[in-house]
């Protein structure tokens, strides 16, 4: 069927926009993914050379507490946050130099429930080779009205601690996050060869309740909102970042690390 000469104007005025179409998305995607890039470049710069540094996020990747009131969740200033996020980390299992010593601090607020804080979780083993300079701190922030067993589970991570497996068994739990149950969580510690009558008398003594409890109240007073959330040097970054991200900052670092020892 032959088209008339209005149709054929139309037809290809249509493919005309269906391809400026497909430009434009594609174009769209190129700068986003740009923009991106030049936020974690910039990001690890300003670090590595001291420079304060806003509250960054991932928005997308955060589990949320509804429950905190909207009073706590008010930005500290920096002093104040540097004294949160250090209260009783000496307690806390932890990678690396001592703080004074160590070149970066992470401190991390995390739930063994909640997914976003599992995508993190390979953070503790990328830093194995960096630790002459990274320091790296964990610390509880159950969420139990969406995790309801976080809490006990953060517990049974600081009973681990006891015994010097605190980081084997916190890959045991994100590998089992499905399962938090205290009959489970018994059984990952003999999974992993913890001791495991130290193990369960700890744990149902709830010897640790205090010390999760304190870890979550120093990160409300923080700024911490949800789970995962990251304090860089005392600079905040809420969400499960990329490995790109912490791959391109420890770069940064050693480059820092290496003048230094050439000086």
């Amino acid at each position: 069927m032959q088209l008339t000469p209005h149709e054929e104007a139309s037809t290809v005025l249509n493919a005309k926009q269906k391809h400026t179409g497909v430009w434009i998305v594609v174009g769209i995607v190129v700068v986003l993914a740009l923009l991106f890039l030049w936020r974690v470049i910039v990001y690890a710069v300003q670090i590595s050379r001291g420079m304060a540094i806003p509250p960054q996020s991932f928005s997308a990747s955060i589990t949320l507490d509804q429950t905190l009131e909207k009073s706590v969740l008010n930005t500290p200033s920096e002093t104040e946050t540097i004294l949160a996020i250090g209260t009783g980390a000496s307690d806390d299992p932890s990678l690396g130099p001592p703080e004074a010593l160590a070149l970066l601090t992470i401190t991390e607020f995390a739930d063994f429930g909640c997914p976003f804080s599992r995508e993190t979780s390979y953070i503790a083993r990328a830093l194995a080779e960096h630790t002459d300079i990274v320091r790296y701190v964990y610390r509880d922030f159950p969420l139990t009205d969406l995790h309801p067993n976080a809490d006990v589970a953060a517990q049974a991570g600081q009973c681990a601690n006891e015994q010097g497996r605190f980081f084997d068994y916190h890959d045991k739990l994100y590998q089992n996050q499905y399962d938090l149950s205290t009959e489970r969580l018994k059984q990952y510690a003999q999974e992993i060869g913890l001791e495991t009558r130290s193990f369960n008398a700890c744990l149902d003594s709830h010897r640790y309740a205090a010390e999760v409890a304190a870890d979550k109240q120093a990160g409300m007073e923080a700024g911490v909102r949800g789970t995962p959330t990251f304090f860089f040097n005392g600079a905040r970054v809420e969400g499960a970042f990329p490995r790109a991200f912490l791959t391109d900052m420890l770069r940064q670092f050693r480059g820092v690390a290496n003048a230094q020892t050439a000086q």
